[in-house]
């Protein structure tokens, strides 16, 4: 009686670790290129808009690129690197789980602020106005009837999330931590003025939070 045995193919080991590294380099490539669209998009696309409603103050700053900026996601840069090469798959495995939640953040956020910028129309400028232009009304519609400036909620939301893109803890909570502090002195700025400008101010300001705490 002949018996036949049921041969088990075995991939060797080295196999399985050559596709965890295949997965591994597939997302942290596709973080990378989602965290650089996500920038280009977002720069060119302030410059679109500051071309369509303040065109009169169109320029280099236009981008909203300034050095602190550029040192802050420098540095965010470095954070990815350092941990993907010391914590490796535990670093691909963050970026799997907060990647898509990274990914709704940004989107929220940059749509946000792209619906505030287009609903303020000829009130929009990326500089704070200390002075009442004859273009320049109080927006209460569309998102500011929600918050009272959406364009820096849309804004705080989507520098964050670029973090979450990229997995990197420290620089989501320092993003967060500088970001808010940075919104709530320029909000406290500009609502004197507008206060100032605006009678009204007062009365909407009292029914719309702003959804920054203390502010």
């Amino acid at each position: 009686a002949l018996r036949l045995r049921s041969l088990s193919i075995r991939p060797p080991p080295d196999a399985n670790r050559t596709e965890t590294m295949r997965l591994s380099s597939d997302v942290t490539v596709l973080a990378l290129r989602t965290f650089y669209i996500f920038l280009a998009h977002f720069h060119l696309s302030e410059f679109a808009l500051a071309v369509r409603y303040d065109r009169g103050n169109v320029g280099w700053r236009s981008f909203l690129i300034s050095k602190p900026y550029c040192v802050a996601m420098t540095l965010a840069l470095v954070e990815f690197k350092t941990e993907l090469a010391v914590f490796g798959e535990a670093k691909t495995r963050a970026l799997e789980r907060c990647f898509a939640v990274g990914v709704f953040v940004c989107v929220f956020g940059e749509w946000l602020r792209k619906y505030a910028m287009i609903t303020a129309g000829g009130a929009f400028t990326h500089v704070i106005q200390t002075y009442r232009r004859p273009r320049h009304v109080l927006v209460v519609d569309g998102p500011y009837a929600y918050a009272r400036h959406p364009g820096y909620l849309g804004w705080f939301a989507w520098v964050v999330g670029t973090q979450v893109v990229l997995g990197n803890p420290a620089c989501a909570f320092g993003f967060a931590v500088v970001s808010y502090r940075y919104f709530v002195r320029r909000i406290a700025y500009e609502e004197a003025h507008l206060r100032r400008m605006f009678p009204d101010y007062d009365a909407y300001a009292a029914r719309t939070p702003s959804w920054f705490p203390k502010v």
